[in-house]
């Protein structure tokens, strides 16, 4: 009886294992036909954009970039102006990180951001893009344009320009915070203690040239490709608003950090805490977190306590 148990057992082993080398085959076999097929439709619509423009890389890296940075800042940015200004939809009042702040926000201030916004935007931001294709066009150090990059390629680079601009940024902007520093380059941003989405970019020129140089430092030592390059571009400016914007949204990374940043100004200076956690400048948040965690346990007990 323990034989044909085992026998049984054996055989179902057997089989499965073999279906399992079956399946695996066809599934290999299925994704490769839809990498495939995919990659297809993707280089056909690639060129169809080519096309499009010409194949002409001043429009495509100039123009491509510029628009992959003003499309996603003003859209999201009007966005958030819209729920700051006219407190609607009210259910997001309660993501607030400093609640009761910009409840509305003060109107005279939001239009003075909006205007040294568009002029950072326009006299160093885009011009550097600019420079950036006049030099690329004289080393003949164009990014390549004309195939679609792999996914392997697309990964490894967005890797190395997350690294890079996290670096910069961090000590760049602890440079910034240094006493003969402060006041005349990093102080006119402090002006939102609590920051609105798009006073990510409200600051002195000198400010705006640093953080902007810190953001092309990776396009710079990796000269992705151009479709890398603009979804880069898109992403550093989605995240400068959602850092700044004062919600903590559930569905996104906490923007509670940055926020702490704006209140005190002596701690959280990278856009992650990588390097704040090596350095030790995120224990004040940190203690910050706690204290907050511990009230707010405190006033649980005593509502229960009712």
């Amino acid at each position: 009886m323990k034989l044909k148990q085992w026998l049984g057992q054996t055989t179902l082993a057997c089989a499965l294992f073999v279906g399992s080398i079956v399946y695996r085959q066809q599934l290999v076999t299925k994704v490769r036909q839809f990498r495939d097929y995919s990659g297809d439709v993707s280089d056909s619509q690639w060129k169809s954009i080519l096309g499009y423009f010409g194949n002409d890389d001043y429009y495509l890296y100039v123009w491509g970039c510029i628009l992959c940075i003003i499309i996603p800042f003003w859209t999201v940015g009007g966005m958030f102006m819209f729920m700051d200004y006219f407190n609607w939809p009210k259910w997001v009042r309660k993501y607030k990180v400093q609640p009761g702040t910009n409840e509305p926000v003060d109107l005279n201030k939001l239009k003075e951001t909006i205007k040294v916004a568009l002029i950072n935007q326009w006299t160093i931001g885009n011009p550097l893009i600019f420079i950036s294709f006049a030099v690329k066009k004289f080393t003949n150090t164009m990014p390549a344009i004309y195939e679609l990059p792999t996914l392997q390629r697309f990964l490894i680079e967005m890797a190395v320009l997350f690294i890079v601009d996290e670096i910069a940024l961090y000590y760049v902007h602890r440079l910034m915070h240094h006493p003969k520093l402060y006041a005349w380059v990093h102080k006119k941003h402090h002006e939102w203690h609590a920051p609105v989405a798009i006073s990510v970019i409200y600051t002195t020129k000198t400010e705006n040239l640093l953080i902007t140089g810190g953001t092309g430092l990776g396009p710079f030592l990796m000269n992705p490709h151009l479709v890398t390059l603009w979804i880069w571009y898109a992403l550093v400016n989605l995240r400068g608003l959602k850092n700044h914007c004062g919600y903590n949204f559930p569905w996104l990374p906490t923007p509670e950090d940055h926020d702490y940043h704006h209140m005190m100004s002596n701690a959280c200076f990278g856009r992650t805490l990588a390097l704040d956690w090596l350095h030790g400048t995120d224990k004040g948040f940190r203690d910050y977190q706690a204290r907050k965690k511990n009230s707010a346990g405190h006033q649980l007990d005593l509502k229960k306590s009712e």
